[in-house]
């Protein structure tokens, strides 16, 4: 089969920690790209945590797209401009990231190229600095003046599991919920993931989906895995990812697990 086009999810699939990708998946995309394949990145981080790593692989300036915020932001490769965005009420939100505050969680928003929270913790922190963004404090986060294209919480499981029951129950016809993480739990648009960005993607750049490889380790994966022509989960991927897709990599994500995909489908 000739597949034309990865897409990849980046944190437990693509780099080996934070920001660091191999040399060797490195390689192996500089050489796919050089075939003339597309390489698309698709991943929960807003595109503020995104850049630096398509900067490191030569896509930032090229045509085509990334995927970030599990679909909610799209942007052209060519000029870092939002392509789409579909987000969320403030409002009908705010209820659930009340709750979730109540019970010691914390709660993130995006719009765009905007990270948000409610308090600035040592969380916050952290997480900025992987990302190379910057926090805005947003307190009164149901009359923001904006829709919200992702909301992150983090946490223990067992809090953010109760916290998704009540979010699904009574909102579930609007809005959508999976796990990146064990701590955190990703809140979308309903009908908003990977699977539907990576499809409406291959739908404007004229790609059957069946050309299509599409590699992932988590939950938030699991749509483009069951959509695309070759659906991979990573080695370090859990049995349940593993059982939806085609092929399982022998390597994990800290052995070049993409390049491992690379070769073996499309260089071979």
């Amino acid at each position: 089969m000739a597949y034309q086009i990865i897409f990849s999810d980046m944190d437990g699939t693509l780099l080996e920690d934070d920001i660091h990708i191999s040399e060797k998946n490195q390689e192996a995309i500089a050489k796919a790209v050089a075939a003339g394949k597309e390489m698309v990145l698709c991943t929960g981080r807003g595109v503020f945590g995104t850049e630096v790593i398509l900067e490191h692989l030569g896509l930032k300036g090229q045509k085509g797209y990334v995927i970030t915020q599990n679909g909610g932001a799209v942007y052209h490769l060519e000029t870092m401009k939002l392509a789409w965005k579909k987000g969320f009420s403030p409002k009908e939100y705010a209820k659930y990231a009340k709750l979730a505050e109540e019970m010691g969680l914390e709660v993130y928003f995006y719009d765009n190229r905007k990270f948000m929270a409610t308090h600035f913790t040592k969380e916050v922190e952290n997480y900025c600095a992987v990302m190379g963004t910057e926090a805005i404090i947003l307190t009164d986060y149901e009359n923001y003046d904006g829709v919200f294209t992702k909301s992150l919480i983090n946490g223990k499981k067992d809090k953010l599991l109760a916290v998704q029951e009540v979010l699904m129950k009574e909102m579930g016809m609007q809005l959508d919920s999976f796990f990146s993480s064990d701590h955190y739990m990703e809140v979308v648009l309903r009908g908003v993931n990977k699977g539907s960005a990576m499809k409406q993607v291959l739908e404007i750049m004229n790609i059957p989906v069946t050309d299509a490889i599409a590699i992932g380790d988590s939950e938030n994966d699991l749509s483009m895995i069951r959509e695309a022509g070759l659906g991979v989960a990573v080695a370090n991927a859990p049995k349940y990812i593993q059982d939806e897709a085609d092929y399982v990599t022998e390597n994990d994500y800290k052995h070049s697990a993409v390049a491992e995909v690379i070769e073996k489908f499309i260089l071979s």
